[in-house]
C-alpha cells in the first residue's frame, strides 16, 4: 500500500513538473513572438518597410527554430495557421500591399493568442 502511494505521488509530481516546464516554454515563445510582431507593426506604422521586413524575417526564423518544441506541445493546425500568416505578411511587404500586411500580421497575433489561451493552465483545459 505504501509503495503504491509513493509511486502515485512520484508520478503526480513528475507530471506536474513536466506540465509546468511545458507551460513556461510556450509562454516564453508566445511572449517573444508578440514582441517581434509589435515591432513589425510599429515599423510599418512608421513606414520603415525595410525594418519591418527584417523583423518579419527574424520572427519567421524564431518560429522556425521553436517549431519542433511547439509541435510537441501545441496543435499542428494552430502552428500551420501562424506560419501561413507570417508568409502572407512577408509577401504583402514584398508586393507593397500594406492593408494585406496588417491583415496577415493581425491574423498571426490571433493565432498566438489562441495558442496562449489553449495552453494556459485553467480548469477548463483539463478535460
Amino acid at each position: 500500500m505504501r509503495r503504491t502511494i509513493l509511486i502515485t505521488l512520484t508520478t503526480l509530481l513528475v507530471s506536474m513538473i513536466l506540465c509546468t516546464l511545458s507551460r513556461i516554454s510556450v509562454h516564453r515563445v508566445v511572449n517573444h513572438a508578440r514582441h517581434l510582431r509589435t515591432e513589425a507593426i510599429e515599423a510599418m506604422d512608421a513606414q520603415e518597410v525595410q525594418r519591418a521586413e527584417t523583423v518579419l524575417v527574424e520572427l519567421a526564423g524564431f518560429m522556425e527554430d521553436r517549431q519542433p518544441l511547439l509541435e510537441v506541445l501545441c496543435e499542428h493546425d494552430d502552428l500551420h495557421e501562424i506560419k501561413a500568416a507570417i508568409i502572407d505578411a512577408q509577401a504583402s511587404i514584398e508586393f507593397g500591399i500594406t492593408d494585406d500586411f496588417y491583415q496577415a500580421i493581425y491574423r498571426f497575433g490571433e493565432g498566438l493568442e489562441h495558442i496562449a489561451d489553449v495552453e494556459s493552465v485553467r480548469l477548463t483545459n483539463f478535460y
